[in-house]
C-alpha cells in the first residue's frame, strides 16, 4: 500500500509576470504535478521564497488531509487531488485540486527575522490564480496543435465562492469545479481565506491561512477539447 502522504521538496520555484515556470517540473500548465500547490502558494502571497509541498494520497481527504495546517516557517502547503466528477462518478485523470497555504500577510511577519524576502501586500485570489491557468493551459494547447478547442468566448469565471470556516471549505469533498450555463463553461472556485491579524477568535492554526479548492489542469483540457461535458450547476 503507498504510503498516505509523502513530503515532497523542491527548489525554488521562480513566480514571472504574467507567467509561471518552475525549475523543478516542466509538468505544468498540463498536469497537476507535485509542485502545483507550492506554485499557486507563491502566485497567491506574491512570493518567490522556496516552498515544501505536502502530497496526499487518494481518499486521504477526510483523514490526513483534512488535519493538515500549512505553515508560514518553513513556508509549507498541503495537496489534495480528487478524481470524483460532480455526479460522483470517478475520474481516470485529476478532477480537483485542494489547496492550504499561508496568506501574504502572514508570511511576511513569520520571516521578519529571515533578511530581505518577498512577499505581496495582500494576496490575490483563487480565482485569479484560476484565470491565469485557464490562460496557460489553452495556450499549451494551442501549441500542441488542437485546432478544434472551444471558443475563449464560451469561457467564464464564476464569482468565487468564499466560505470562513473550516467545514465549510472542506464540505462537499465532490465540490463542482465547472459547470454549464446556456453555452457557457464556467468554472468555479472556493476559498477560505482568514487573515493572520483578526477580531474574531478562531484558533491559531486556523490564523492567517488562504485555502482554495479549484479545477485540475487536466480536467479543464478536457473541458477544452470537447473530450468531457461539464454538467449544469447541481447545487
Amino acid at each position: 500500500m503507498k504510503k498516505l502522504q509523502e513530503l515532497v521538496r523542491f527548489p525554488r520555484l521562480m513566480v514571472l509576470a504574467f507567467g509561471l515556470q518552475s525549475t523543478a517540473t516542466l509538468a505544468y500548465p498540463l498536469s497537476t504535478d507535485e509542485a502545483f500547490c507550492a506554485r499557486v502558494q507563491q502566485f497567491i502571497a506574491g512570493t518567490d521564497m522556496t516552498v515544501d509541498n505536502v502530497v496526499y494520497e487518494e481518499d486521504t481527504y477526510w483523514t490526513t488531509f483534512k488535519k493538515s495546517k500549512p505553515q508560514a516557517q518553513p513556508l509549507t502547503t498541503h495537496q489534495y487531488v480528487g478524481y470524483q466528477l460532480a455526479n460522483g462518478e470517478r475520474a481516470d485523470y485529476p478532477v480537483t485540486v485542494a489547496c492550504k497555504m499561508k496568506t501574504a500577510e502572514r508570511i511576511r511577519t513569520a520571516n521578519a527575522d529571515s533578511g530581505e524576502i518577498t512577499v505581496a501586500e495582500e494576496d490575490r485570489a483563487c480565482q485569479t490564480w484560476q484565470a491565469l491557468m485557464l490562460d496557460d493551459v489553452y495556450k499549451a494547447l494551442e501549441q500542441q496543435g488542437d485546432s478544434a478547442l472551444m471558443s475563449r468566448e464560451r469561457i467564464a469565471l464564476a464569482e468565487e465562492n468564499n466560505v470562513y470556516i473550516g467545514p465549510l471549505w472542506l464540505r462537499p469533498e465532490l465540490y463542482q469545479v465547472a459547470y454549464t450555463e446556456d453555452d457557457t463553461l464556467k468554472l468555479r472556485s472556493k476559498a477560505l481565506h482568514v487573515e493572520y491579524r483578526r477580531f474574531m477568535p478562531v484558533p491559531d492554526s486556523f490564523m492567517g491561512t488562504h485555502y482554495c479548492t479549484m479545477i485540475a489542469p487536466e480536467y479543464l483540457a478536457k473541458l477544452l477539447q470537447g473530450e468531457a461535458e461539464a454538467p449544469p450547476l447541481q447545487e
